[in-house]
């Protein structure tokens, strides 16, 4: 995952031909660390699907302001330059996944989201 600050956000997420998971977390904040490693773990398996990117609020004060954050973890989700998710707090896996896969369309070919399903179905 890369971390981004303000001067970093248009060019890695507005401009990005991919939809990008943007997740605001902050050092001091323990919610943020599951939800975080979480998205770590999702970053292999959507590469080319999905970009991911953190943004730290100490140090992006002006994305912080335009995008309304005022909880973290926040995630944000973007496609062609437009916000289309916004989820707020501590997210499990399932939610992460079920977000990313909406905005690919691709969760019938990622082996994961397979898994996932049939592991549903047991």
């Amino acid at each position: 995952m890369m971390d981004i600050i303000d001067r970093d956000f248009a060019r890695e997420v507005l401009k990005c031909d991919i939809p990008v998971f943007t997740c605001f977390t902050t050092r001091w904040c323990r919610s943020c660390y599951p939800t975080c490693l979480f998205a770590n773990g999702l970053v292999k398996e959507y590469e080319g699907y999905v970009k991911f990117v953190r943004v730290d609020i100490e140090e992006s004060p002006e994305i912080v302001e335009r995008y309304n954050i005022m909880v973290v973890p926040t995630i944000l989700l973007f496609q062609n330059s437009q916000l289309v998710k916004k989820l707020i707090g501590f997210q499990e896996i399932r939610s992460l996944r079920a977000l990313l896969n909406s905005a690919t369309g691709e969760s019938g070919r990622l082996p994961s989201a397979r898994l996932e399903v049939n592991e549903a179905r047991e």
